[in-house]
């Protein structure tokens, strides 16, 4: 089908003319065939109306005298009409009464109408026979005599030969038409090249221009029509582009000249911020070493301050001197991400970490903190949130701590909950949402806006009574961004606000083709699996063996037992127990409390599987011995993080070793070899510090003064790690490291000594330079002696498990706790059972007791003795103090559980007599202590009846606690 748009002008111009001359004459030809025929129709019906009137007058006497061959007389005179086909006379009563039919033809007997008809009837009638596009033409007239009607005459006419006329008339026009369009075709045809002919010069000079840019063509002509104009605008159109093009020539060229000039100009003037860049990086930096290199000798020797015997003003400051020290080194910390955000240059690393682990230690640091304000601290993670994950553990836990921080900053009653959800999830990565709820003072809708800003407060109020630099929320806001993240505040349901933000992490990936790092770390690794159920036993064997772990399996709790033990006893204990929840003769943390409660199986890692309508509370598997807890399907990478993971803040130590731990003991005269600890630091005040804390520790120390003493040092292979300062003379922590490396590459040894840096440098990019120089770990002064003994702890087996909070806090000691014991059957009644157990030991409280009894009865002194063992030189002093914080934090827990008994809050309940229960085990307290899990089991079974005589007799417990206590300290002294 022909495109009109896409035809060429002359195909166009052809077209319309085509077009135009057709269309007039055919609406000409219609015209004319359709008037020719109505003038013949018109002619016919004339001549057929005269013959029917002739007919009828002449036939009435033939009518009425009933005169037939009269009447065909008559109609046999239309003889003399060729076109008259048929005619008949019909009587008053409408029959047949005479008949004329054209020699050749034969038609049915017509119809007559009834007599009483009228002339519009007739007239009808007539209409009906005489169609348009009929070949024939019928007419009806009444015949009149008088006033009455005597009969009917019908005359018929056949339109053959009209039609014929018609049709020749039409030909010869259509003839004429014909001719005429072809004539015009043919005119148009000559004519339309004066319209074509300079469109198609415009066409070729246009493309000529574009091939060639060359605009001096142009187009000659002597036109003074529109073309012309159009041919002059096109030359006035290449003239302007010439000129504009020789005018944009000049200005390039002027461009490059300045461009060129500028460019020179932008180079120094970057070489010179690039200068102020190094130069401010390099002054943050050295800012950085110096302003921390005196703050880790304040904040160390305070807290050893704190370890020694002090009065209790003397106390008070010390405790002043370190809440200040901490509260300036985080401001200093605030100033220096700050710092990097304003430059661009924090970043953002990704790696793989343990999702459980950082929050348990978000926890950890955090608790004692609420604790001391009053303030109930908890954490509602999800069952489902997955443990091995890749992002930036250390900016995640930034973000976590400066949330949580405000939430205690400004709250004063009240609690504290961070919840963490998984808010999406697919094959390759997970999304979840954090949120922490206080019920401080709230953020107004104003300050919403503003809140997230630099050096912004909620309000000026606020900013005199807690101050801040107004930077941690900011610099969270720039952290969860470059996470891809979103972070936002909301109000409260009743009071305070929720802060929350949420981060997309990659789920990390167990491909078996690389694993070779994890397996050496697990070679000889034994796991038992205890499921009853054959599918899902099988799937966990078949992941351990792609793995290389080897394994076994258990259907029943009693058979674990029976195979834990065996290979305890023989020597080769599991290191890992896979266990399912839903056991058939009780609860998978009923084993893993009884596996944990016998010395011979303790050191298994207890790890539970459970759907989430059946998973244990973080307190029932913390009680329980539960390392982790899965839910169902469980993760392949979340799985072989909990299998991979060693028991965090423990000694490195073999299971073969924990086996025989119960092995007579070695002769008296030989002596264990004590750990060896090469510190290379060039500050006095920081080697005082680092001494103290390792002593404390029980490790010995070799100091070297800069990294060639430790080179010469490392190269005797006495030690076995090596604490290496960054900066130092005559040669640094880093080149020390390179060297140290390359010896023992060069005498053929693997990477056995290790190197934990520390260094005040706080700058994105200094862990990654210590880790890319060979050093293995890192530790950012100022640092406490938790933090020290954790990171020590990674590498090499501690002598102690010290776990000092100083300022008033309770002492984590490892006194003996009773020991775990499996739970009831689910079936039972726990609420009962445990009112039944503490009879006894209630009866016992009441009784009265004497000094001496006191003295033997209420308090364990292997506690004491044990507390007094963590310190060679301030056990005595440690000791003093562990017992102050006790005596003094306990009457405020009492309350707190008689509040929760009267509010009917069994959750309460549970969490402080918790919290007492250990203080109470660490000081020796054991009755005491099993009164708590007798509370904290009520609260657990989330009823407080009965609780109210346990507390009085926990009151009374503790009155003869604190007078055995106040006894053994006057004794000694």
């Amino acid at each position: 089908m022909l495109n009109f748009e896409r035809s060429s002008l002359n195909k166009k111009l052809t077209i319309i003319s085509f077009l135009s001359t057709g269309t007039a004459l055919f609406f000409v030809f219609i015209a004319f065939a359709v008037t020719s025929v109505l003038g013949h129709r018109k002619d016919e019906g004339m001549q057929l109306s005269s013959f029917a009137g002739v007919i009828g007058t002449n036939s009435v006497d033939a009518l009425m005298f009933n005169d037939r061959d009269q009447a065909s007389a008559t109609l046999s005179a239309l003889k003399a009409k060729i076109e008259i086909s048929n005619a008949v006379l019909f009587d008053r009563k409408g029959k047949l009464f005479a008949r004329y039919v054209r020699s050749g033809q034969a038609e049915p007997e017509p119809s007559a109408p009834e007599m009483n008809l009228d002339e519009d009837v007739l007239a009808e009638a007539s209409r009906q026979g005489s169609r348009f596009w009929s070949s024939r033409m019928r007419l009806y007239r009444p015949i009149i005599n008088g006033n009455y009607q005597v009969g009917i005459v019908m005359i018929e006419a056949d339109l053959t030969l009209m039609w014929l006329d018609i049709l020749k008339s039409l030909g010869v026009i259509a003839a004429a038409m014909g001719g005429s369009l072809m004539m015009s075709l043919m005119l148009a045809s000559r004519f339309k090249a004066s319209i074509a002919d300079p469109v198609a010069k415009l066409i070729n000079a246009a493309q000529k221009v574009s091939a060639s840019q060359n605009y001096n063509l142009r187009i000659p002509h002597e036109r003074t029509d529109e073309m012309g104009l159009l041919i002059d605008s096109f030359n006035a159109m290449l003239a302007q582009i010439e000129g504009r093009g020789a005018a944009l020539t000049h200005h390039r060229d002027e461009l490059e000249r300045q461009v060129s000039v500028r460019t020179e100009q932008l180079e120094k003037a970057k070489n010179a911020a690039e200068a102020a860049s190094r130069a401010k990086s390099a002054f943050l930096a050295t800012m950085s070493h110096e302003i921390r290199t005196p703050m880790n000798g304040v904040l160390g020797m305070t807290e050893m301050l704190l370890s020694t015997a002090l009065n209790d003003t003397q106390r008070n400051y010390t405790k002043l001197v370190k809440r200040s020290g901490e509260h300036l080194l985080v401001i200093i910390n605030d100033i220096l991400d700050f710092s990097k955000i304003e430059a661009g240059k924090l970043s953002i690393e990704y790696i793989n970490f343990n999702l459980w682990d950082l929050l348990d230690d978000i926890n950890t640091i955090y608790t004692p903190q609420a604790q001391a304000k009053g303030i109930a601290l908890d954490f509602a993670i999800a069952n489902d949130i997955p443990i091995a994950i890749c992002g930036d553990p250390n900016r995640l836990r930034q973000i976590m701590a400066n949330l949580i921080g405000n939430a205690l900053k400004f709250t004063d009653r009240g609690q504290i909950l961070a919840k963490v959800d998984v808010e999406t999830e697919d094959g390759a990565s997970v999304g979840l949402r954090f949120e922490v709820h206080d019920t401080g003072i709230g953020v107004s809708r104003e300050a919403r806006s503003r809140i997230f800003d630099a050096f912004s407060h909620a309000d000026s109020s606020t900013t005199r009574k807690y101050g801040g630099t107004g930077l941690g929320l900011a610099i969270s806001r720039q952290l969860v961004e470059l996470m891809g993240g979103k972070i936002g505040v909301d109000n409260a349901p009743t009071q305070g606000s929720v802060f929350w933000f949420t981060v997309s992490f990659d789920k990390r990936r167990v491909d078996p083709n690389m694993l070779d790092a994890s397996l050496r770390m697990t070679e000889g690794m034994r796991v038992l699996i205890v499921d009853e159920q054959a599918d899902s036993r099988a799937s966990l064997e078949h992941q351990l063996a792609e793995w290389q772990v080897a394994s076994d399996s258990a259907v029943s709790a009693r058979e674990a037992v029976d195979r834990l033990l065996a290979a305890a006893h023989g020597g080769r204990p599991y290191e890992v127990a896979i266990i399912d929840m839903d056991l058939e003769r009780t609860s998978g943390l009923s084993l893993a409390a009884g596996i944990k409660g016998d010395p011979a199986t303790s050191a298994t890692r207890i790890m539970l599987i459970s759907d989430n309508r059946m998973a244990a509370d973080p307190v029932q598997r913390r009680e329980a011995g539960v390392a982790y807890q899965l839910i169902k399907p469980a993760r392949a990478a979340d799985l072989f993080e909990c299998i991979m993971t060693r028991p965090r803040g423990k000694p490195v130590a073999t299971l073969a070793q924990v086996a025989v731990a119960h092995a007579p003991l070695a002769p008296a005269g030989r002596k264990l070899r004590r750990q060896r600890v090469l510190l290379a630091e060039d500050n006095p005040v920081n080697v005082e510090v680092a001494t103290a804390m390792l002593d404390s520790l029980g490790l010995g120390v070799y100091c070297a003064r800069n990294g060639a003493e430790a080179l010469a040092a490392a190269r005797t292979d006495g030690y076995d790690v090596v604490l290496m300062d960054c900066q130092m003379p005559v040669m640094d922590g880093f080149a020390a490291t390179a060297e140290i490396r390359r010896h023992e590459r060069e005498c053929g040894r693997a990477r056995t000594l290790p190197i934990i840096a520390i260094t005040a440098n706080a700058l994105q990019g200094d862990q990654e330079a210590c880790l890319a120089a060979g050093m293995d770990d890192y530790l950012s002064k100022p640092f406490s002696q938790q933090e020290l003994a954790a990171v020590l702890g990674r590498w090499i087996a501690l002598p102690l498990a010290t776990s000092v909070h100083h300022g008033g806090a309770a002492m984590a000691a490892p006194a003996p706790a009773p020991a775990p014991q499996v739970q009831e059957p689910r079936e039972a009644g726990p609420r009962d059972a445990v009112l039944r157990e503490a009879e006894p030991r209630m009866a016992a409280a009441r009784a009265p007791a004497t000094p001496g009894a006191v003295q033997r009865d209420v308090i364990n002194r292997h506690a004491l003795e044990n507390i007094r063992a963590l310190s060679k030189e301030r056990g005595d002093a440690l000791v003093q103090k562990v017992i102050a914080a006790y005596v003094d934090d306990t009457p405020q827990h009492l309350r707190t559980l008689r509040k929760a008994i009267t509010g009917l809050d069994p959750g309460n309940l549970r969490k402080v007599a918790h919290s007492l229960k250990s203080s109470s085990a660490n000081v020796g307290a054991e009755t005491l202590a099993q009164m708590c899990k007798d509370m904290e089991t009520l609260g657990r079974t989330d009823t407080t009846e009965g609780a109210s005589g346990i507390l009085t007799d926990m009151e009374r417990e503790f009155q003869a606690v604190c007078h055995s206590l106040n006894a053994l300290l006057e004794k000694e002294h």
